[in-house]
């Protein structure tokens, strides 16, 4: 199964506008979003460089490993999830809604992407 493929059911699943997976450096794997507007690639980076600092944080300060961190802003949700290697999944909701579904779909797929990855 290709990462466009997972990403593509996790969004399907989840009615999500969209997921990217992000490299450690934070260029784009892959991507996929449910409506052409949306610009995955630029929410991914913006958002990559914002869960890699709170890795950082919380490992300077002896906590540990960051896993997954939900965003939730006035219009819009998101989940961001480590993948090993420095990777990491960013998933764009819409609106309002509980959090808890979309972070066990997303470590889900993490765990999808990783037996992908090898």
């Amino acid at each position: 199964m290709s990462f466009r493929e997972i990403l593509r059911g996790l969004v399907e699943s989840l009615g999500a506008e969209g997921a990217v997976m992000l490299a450690h450096d934070g260029e784009v794997v892959d991507s996929y979003a449910s409506i052409d507007s949306i610009e995955m690639d630029l929410i991914g980076a913006h958002f990559g460089v914002i869960f890699n600092i709170m890795k950082d944080v919380s490992s300077r300060y002896g906590g540990s490993a960051v896993e997954s961190v939900a965003i939730v802003t006035g219009s819009s949700r998101l989940v961001i999830s480590a993948i090993k290697e420095g990777y990491c999944l960013v998933i764009a909701l819409g609106g309002r809604g509980p959090l808890g579904g979309p972070l066990l779909q997303s470590r889900r797929a993490v765990e999808r992407i990783e037996e992908e990855m090898g």
